[in-house]
């Protein structure tokens, strides 16, 4: 057993519970709870794909399961994996991480995607606002988005995953 396969489960039932708050989330309405799912799943996928970017895998592994955030943590390059720097590899690839990363840490973080959900209207020099039941509904297209968006980051992250299992079978095969 490699600590890649601890960090590979730790990552596969992070996003399943995500997944199932995700899907609960959007069947209920609540986009502003969803979206921050949305982008926590990306983080698996920044994460369990800066393992491919290191020297030694397993050693990262292991120090991130000792608490040492990934971020803290160096490339094969030199660089600390940051947000940024691993949005900025993976978006060599896959050109819709750094849109989707910028428009969720937007409701992770306190900013206008709240006020603009909140705000009903500003005319005449009247502000309209409406909380809980009484905010701005969400367009449908943008549960769609949000929807594709989470599958699209749900599939490159399985993708990873099979690319563990194949490395880890081709350790095996070598072995015997």
């Amino acid at each position: 057993m490699f600590h890649m396969d601890f960090m590979s489960l730790s990552v596969i039932n992070r996003s399943l519970e995500l997944s199932k708050g995700f899907e609960s989330m959007v069947r209920s309405d609540l986009f502003l709870c969803a979206a921050p799912l949305l982008r926590l799943q990306l983080d698996n996928l920044l994460r369990y794909s800066a393992l491919w970017i290191v020297e030694k895998p397993d050693e990262v592994c292991q120090q991130a399961l000792a608490g040492t955030p990934i971020r803290k943590l160096k490339d094969r390059s030199g660089k600390k994996m940051t947000d940024a720097h691993l949005v900025a590899v993976l978006s060599k690839d896959i050109e819709w991480i750094k849109p989707v990363y910028e428009k969720t840490c937007g409701y992770v973080h306190l900013s206008e995607s709240h006020f603009h959900k909140t705000l009903l209207s500003a005319e005449n020099g009247k502000v309209s606002f409406g909380i809980g039941d009484k905010s701005k509904p969400v367009p449908p297209e943008s549960y769609e988005e949000a929807v594709a968006a989470y599958n699209a980051v749900t599939t490159e992250l399985l993708t990873y995953a099979q690319g563990w299992l194949e490395t880890k079978s081709g350790y095996a095969s070598s072995n015997t």
